[in-house]
């Protein structure tokens, strides 16, 4: 029975640390449990948590309550050494395929920085994107750096 206790206690006082609720509408998934990961075996279409720029972020997208407002959720749209392109439209693809449109203004009709690139993504750097069409992400703020990557985050739900 001790045993039990001891098992329940150490479970609980670890996992509830490793979840995250995404209450953004800039996500499909609202649930994702974070794990610890390999710099190097990010790959494409995998969810991470990273810090991001907490004003920017505040100034384009509606209120969170999170405790964590600097800690974004995002996908990775683009990885290193692959192909980013943006047409005249503002469409963003990775390696000819396409992953989002930039818009011009935010709901507020304020706006919206329009980050500017084509080319081979640099090292160390990841273009990240949210899985709706209105997400803040790097089609504006740009690229991500690994250094500020937190988690690979699993959704749940």
């Amino acid at each position: 029975m001790a045993m039990v206790f001891l098992a329940a206690l150490l479970l609980g006082s670890f996992l509830p640390g490793k979840f995250i609720v995404a209450l953004s509408d800039s996500l499909n998934h609202r649930l994702f449990f974070m794990t610890g990961f390999n710099r190097d075996k990010i790959k494409t279409g995998d969810y991470l948590v990273f810090l991001g720029d907490k004003n920017e972020v505040e100034m384009h997208a509606k209120p969170m309550l999170d405790k964590n407002l600097n800690r974004l959720i995002k996908k990775v749209g683009c990885s290193p050494g692959e192909m980013l392109t943006r047409d005249v439209q503002g469409q963003f693809f990775c390696q000819g395929i396409f992953i989002g449109k930039a818009l011009e203004v935010d709901s507020m009709k304020q706006p919206l920085p329009q980050f500017q690139f084509v080319g081979s993504v640099p090292e160390k750097n990841y273009f990240m994107i949210g899985t709706n069409p209105r997400s803040y992400d790097s089609r504006y703020f740009g690229f991500v750096h690994t250094d500020l990557m937190l988690f690979k985050a699993l959704p749940l739900w």
